[in-house]
């Protein structure tokens, strides 16, 4: 990734890669990519001749507009080669950006994009908090950004959901797939019940919403007897897989792979033989179609969990004080203690209403589970 640094008029940035001729590319906000050429930076047509960068840094001295840039580079003597891309840099005297300021938009080139950005936590989730300790330090955006994502995983926990997209696999290493390339993690076969598609004929994926299935095949131990991706209907919301027609195996496909088991113990092997084998991708597709209930809710306890280290940084907790010299005294007390913090009551309400959300809308994206003797 690039690194880019607003200078307030100007951006320096550090590529990744010191032995290669770069293109370099800038972009406004929602405006268009420009390429950098001896006349500046300009959009890119027939004709236009991209000027090489050589050098590991690259200083744009030429921003003229208020606001959000991106930047991206690749090999220039290469045309198959991949962007790498920047984070969105402010420049000159752009005010706050963020899902709660209506100015944040996620770009697909940059990865999956952001849930909450810092300054919805400074100035919205977090308005009127002094982000300065007693002793002069100041909390960091990259700080910032590791309780989002702490609270992200909190949420996904909680609720049983995944949020940040994921493509899941199935028996991968077999496969010769590459974590990180072609998947992101790795799930076993989900178990084939006889008894289940008799009644119904669904699976329920271990992880929701499910964006989309790639692979949904019926296994006889590791060979693939059945593909069931053109015969079945998704609930997305829940990861619910049901089928059109049962997936029945018929008996030329299965008496090879069964034949030992059939041999000894007779039918009641078969369902430990049977498996689907699932790869799809759960998650949301885009922050930007994350619920406003549940980013709001992942605002709150990131909250909660920043009000209880800042408060500390910025008044440690005590019930009162008191100074007296020379028959002149002055006392102060507070509603706390060695015990509460200084942002308690607003804790205490955030506590509340997340509590209040998460059981209102837990059976939404799952099912109830019974089980019976």
């Amino acid at each position: 990734m690039i690194e880019a640094v607003s200078l307030k008029n100007s951006v320096i940035l550090k590529f990744s890669k010191g032995n290669i001729t770069h293109r370099v590319e800038r972009k406004f906000e929602k405006e268009e990519w420009l390429v950098f050429t001896e006349n500046g930076f300009i959009p890119d047509a027939a004709g236009v001749i991209p000027l090489g960068v050589s050098a590991q840094t690259f200083l744009d001295d030429k921003v003229q507009k208020d606001g959000l840039y991106q930047y991206r580079e690749k090999d220039i003597n290469n045309p198959e080669a991949k962007y790498e891309v920047s984070l969105w840099v402010r420049c000159g005297i752009a005010g706050p950006v963020g899902y709660t300021f209506g100015n944040y938009t996620p770009q697909e080139d940059t990865g999956w994009g952001d849930v909450l950005t810092p300054d919805d936590m400074r100035f919205t989730y977090l308005w009127g908090v002094d982000f300065r300790a007693t002793n002069g330090q100041s909390y960091t955006d990259d700080q910032i950004r590791f309780h989002i994502e702490s609270s992200i995983a909190e949420m996904e926990r909680r609720l049983n959901i995944t949020i940040i997209k994921k493509r899941i696999a199935c028996d991968p290493d077999n496969r010769g797939l590459v974590q990180g390339v072609d998947y992101d993690e790795e799930e076993e076969y989900y178990k084939y019940r006889r008894e289940r598609i008799q009644g119904v004929g669904m699976i329920h994926t271990r992880k929701r919403p499910v964006i989309s299935i790639s692979r949904l095949d019926l296994c006889v131990r590791h060979n693939v007897v059945r593909s069931l991706l053109d015969e079945y209907t998704l609930d997305k919301t829940k990861g619910k897989i049901e089928y059109f027609n049962r997936p029945m195996i018929g008996p030329n496909e299965s008496i090879r792979a069964l034949q030992n088991s059939l041999y000894r113990y007779g039918q009641d092997t078969v369902n430990a033989q049977r498996y689907y084998a699932i790869d799809y991708v759960a998650g949301y597709k885009s922050p930007a179609d994350i619920p406003k209930d549940l980013r709001a809710a992942i605002g709150k306890m990131c909250a909660i969990e920043m009000l209880n280290i800042i408060g500390d940084g910025i008044l440690a907790g005590f019930s009162s004080s008191s100074l007296s010299m020379d028959g002149v005294s002055e006392s102060f007390s507070s509603t706390q203690s060695a015990t509460s913090a200084t942002y308690g009551a607003r804790i205490m309400t955030y506590e509340k209403e997340l509590n209040q959300y998460i059981q209102a809308v837990k059976m939404k994206f799952g099912n109830v589970v019974l089980g019976s003797l």
